[in-house]
């Protein structure tokens, strides 16, 4: 049986991935706006997915159950945007030759590279996926070690210091380990949350918005820059306190609202949005750079507005034609056995 979708958190994940779209197009696109609203939104902008994929943890049938799932939902698209990325790459690289233009360096190397690389060339954007992939894992061998509650919740901040401590001094973990004990602590509170009920409607969720106001400044004035792919993160009590107060009052706003078609459409499929959007905008945005647009404000609204155009039929055809390899249809069946 399908699950039943939850309007406010395909709204969130729909807020999220736009967010991270228009970072992408333009780093400095934010603060063009306010000098510190970059460093703000990073408060929840990645580590809100992470609290949301632990709201739906489930130990299910064991760990060749678990496992599966997890393949199925995460390993197998991440390996499918790498090679979608690398056609898209190809398609752009004759568009360019066509037109006159320098072409795109197009090795077949860029396929692997995710797989031994920690920084990539193509679909940069998913890396996220192999951090999520292991945040699981990590968090059901502690479900499995650790029955109580104290015991886990020590455990998981005494991991997370572990990662704080090898990002801050740079030392790098293969597939992204040091970033997932980082962020161990965001699925934690996800998970934390589900298990108080907090995802339920209740009659407190109205002051949700007033609350939101509340700490906005406060976030915005204190934020630094973080960046778990980078390794680069403030000072510990800022990397947990402020996305912490940030996620659940962003939460707590949100869970009022109901279905709102377009917004929930994207949010619902923000992981194919992940996957894509890098191969949609570099492009859309290479023309307007080429035809003498700078960057600003008008360019990066116009790159975005192209960019969630495009990835409305494409979204279509990616979960009616490839839904095994994007999560919307399991790849490995059920009864598929780790040995």
């Amino acid at each position: 049986m399908a699950r039943q979708r939850i309007a406010y958190i395909d709204f969130m994940k729909c807020l999220c991935i736009m967010l991270i779209v228009m970072y992408h197009i333009d780093h400095e696109f934010f603060n063009y706006v306010l000098p510190n609203l970059n460093n703000a939104l990073q408060a929840f902008r990645l580590p809100m997915y992470y609290f949301i994929s632990g709201i739906f943890f489930k130990l299910y049938g064991g760990f060749a159950d678990f496992t599966r799932r997890k393949v199925n939902n995460i390993l197998v698209p991440f390996v499918f945007f790498i090679v979608f990325a690398f056609v898209m790459l190809c398609i752009e690289h004759c568009l360019r030759l066509a037109i006159g233009v320098q072409g795109l360096d197009i090795s077949p190397v860029q396929l692997v590279e995710p797989f031994y690389l920690r920084y990539w060339t193509n679909a940069g954007p998913i890396w996220f996926l192999l951090s999520l992939f292991w945040v699981n894992i990590i968090f059901y061998a502690l479900q499995r070690l650790i029955k109580p509650l104290y015991g886990l919740l020590a455990a998981t901040f005494v991991l997370s210091i572990i990662g704080y401590w090898l990002d801050v001094n740079k030392v790098s973990l293969p597939y992204m380990l040091d970033s997932s004990l980082v962020a161990l602590p965001y699925f934690v509170l996800g998970w934390g949350v589900k298990r108080l009920g907090g995802v339920e409607p209740s009659r407190w969720d109205k002051w949700g918005v007033l609350l939101l106001v509340a700490v906005a400044f406060p976030i915005y004035f204190i934020s630094e820059y973080m960046n778990l792919h980078y390794q680069i993160l403030p000072s510990y009590w800022k990397l947990y306190l402020l996305p912490f107060v940030a996620i659940i009052v962003l939460f707590w706003a949100c869970k009022p609202l109901p279905y709102i078609p377009v917004f929930c459409h994207y949010g619902r499929y923000s992981l194919i949005i992940l996957g894509t959007h890098s191969s949609i905008f570099l492009p859309i945005r290479f023309v307007f750079i080429h035809y003498g647009m700078q960057a600003g404000i008008p360019l990066t609204l116009i790159v975005f507005t192209l960019t969630m155009i495009v990835e409305w039929p494409l979204i279509w055809l990616l979960k009616t034609y490839a839904p095994r390899f994007t999560a919307q249809e399991p790849f490995f069946k059920e009864g598929w056995k780790l040995r």
